[in-house]
């Protein structure tokens, strides 16, 4: 096989080596000299997916809900049984 036919029947690819720099601001004060992403223009760790919602959920649709222990019911009524045992206790 001639080189320059396994080059025509090569999958054309994206050359990284028209990508910009990311740019973006480092704590150093400097800027981040890593390439940028095809979609923003901005690195992996400057312009990634995000983490979770834009707005605030409650409940279960929230990230960071996970067994509902410190919930403001679970904490009101947690008082409520609280204040209860003590009054019984005072009632001995």
């Amino acid at each position: 096989m001639i080189k320059s036919d396994h080059q025509d029947h090569a999958p054309n690819r994206f050359d990284f080596n028209t990508l910009s720099l990311c740019g973006a601001k480092t704590r150093a004060g400097g800027s981040c000299k890593h390439k940028g992403n095809i979609r923003n223009g901005r690195c992996k760790l400057h312009g990634g997916k995000s983490t979770g919602p834009k707005k605030p959920a409650c409940g279960p649709h929230n990230a960071r809900y996970i067994n509902g222990l410190r919930t403001k019911e679970a904490i009101a009524i947690r008082k409520q049984a609280a204040h209860l045992r003590q009054a019984l206790a005072d009632l001995k």
